[in-house]
């Protein structure tokens, strides 16, 4: 059974758990909300690009000379318009039922808990950078979360072990 193109068509009663600005390897980068129901969790693709452009565009430039400040505020702007179109795309998607958010896009997709065989979750590193994999069906699928705290990681190591239980690593 496929779980990655199910689309249940259950109700669910309360909104979902959401984490999102997970970013898939590649490039360009594409950015996914993980929306976390009773039963499942579901990856919407809710953006673009990278999470940390201020951070990039600084870095480019040397960090601290006047040009690479002046570049991190614009990547500053640059993140925040994104993360607010992430929020509202991926608010927009959650009111719909499991089987309108997966067929939204093509990148979309779905994990059964009880298909999903572990989790593992590493960082954050030096650089504020999480990874995380979710091995279900025999497939990884492999996000990373760019600039987070080790509260985040927290909250993320909570949302894990509240809704699948026990497979974390």
């Amino acid at each position: 059974m496929d779980t990655q193109n199910q689309t249940p068509q259950n109700s669910y009663q309360k909104p979902p758990t959401v984490i999102d600005g997970l970013i898939q390897p590649g490039f360009p980068a594409k950015v996914f909300s993980a929306l976390f129901f009773d039963f499942c969790v579901v990856f919407v693709k809710s953006g673009s690009f990278g999470t940390n452009s201020s951070g990039t565009m600084r870095a480019s430039l040397g960090g601290f000379t006047k040009e690479a400040l002046l570049m991190g505020a614009i990547g500053t702007l640059i993140d925040g318009k994104n993360r607010e179109s992430r929020i509202n795309n991926t608010a927009s998607m959650a009111s719909n039922s499991l089987g309108v958010i997966v067929q939204a896009h093509k990148l979309n997709f779905l994990l059964l808990y009880d298909k999903i065989e572990k989790v593992e979750m590493k960082g954050p590193n030096f650089a504020g950078e999480i990874k995380l994999s979710f091995y279900a069906n025999g497939q990884r699928h492999k996000f990373r979360l760019d600039k987070q705290s080790k509260t985040t990681l927290q909250y993320y190591y909570k949302v894990l072990n509240e809704f699948v239980p026990g497979i974390l690593c």
